[in-house]
């Protein structure tokens, strides 16, 4: 077989590359991250949420409202579950703080002032009292609430 062009080089061998006999080592200058592996990342949150004490004072109030609601006697025209999901749903958007959304608080103090004006009562006082530490969007609103409470005719549990 005769040698064809591609078998012969036509000037000198050069070969590019790096030939390492032992170790290499290499440093890599980056302006962005550079992962051999598993990148862990720490991130850092900020929460506008009550501190420890607010929260304690607000959780032992809103238990003794869920106790009342306990001791209320039946009514056939709510049920105490009812009362309670609506109470729980105030009581986690308030412990948000600052970032509690006013209008859901608002809209279910209505519904529990028609469901059961007593414990409305109760977790209205709670809310607008500034040692609970609830933001004051929800003070104002649990305020406001009371003064149209104590303008409007006395109503019974379940009337």
């Amino acid at each position: 077989m005769s040698p064809t062009r591609h078998d012969q080089p036509e000037g000198p061998l050069e070969i590019g590359g790096d030939y390492v006999g032992g170790n290499k080592t290499v440093s890599q200058h980056a302006g962005g991250d550079i992962v051999g592996r598993d990148k862990i990342t720490t991130t850092t949150t900020t929460t506008t949420g009550l501190s420890g004490d607010q929260l304690a004072r607000l959780l032992e109030s809103f238990a003794a409202i869920q106790k009342q609601i306990d001791a209320r006697p039946p009514d056939p025209n709510v049920d105490k579950d009812e009362i309670k999901r609506t109470v729980d749903d105030v009581k986690t958007e308030v412990q948000k703080g600052e970032a509690a959304n006013a209008n859901k608080v608002q809209r279910w103090l209505t519904g529990l002032a028609a469901m059961a004006p007593d414990i409305f009562k109760v977790t209205v006082a709670t809310l607008a009292s500034p040692v609970a530490g609830v933001a004051t969007a929800i003070q104002l609103i649990a305020q406001k609430a009371q003064a149209e409470l104590k303008g409007a005719p006395e109503k019974g549990n379940g009337e």
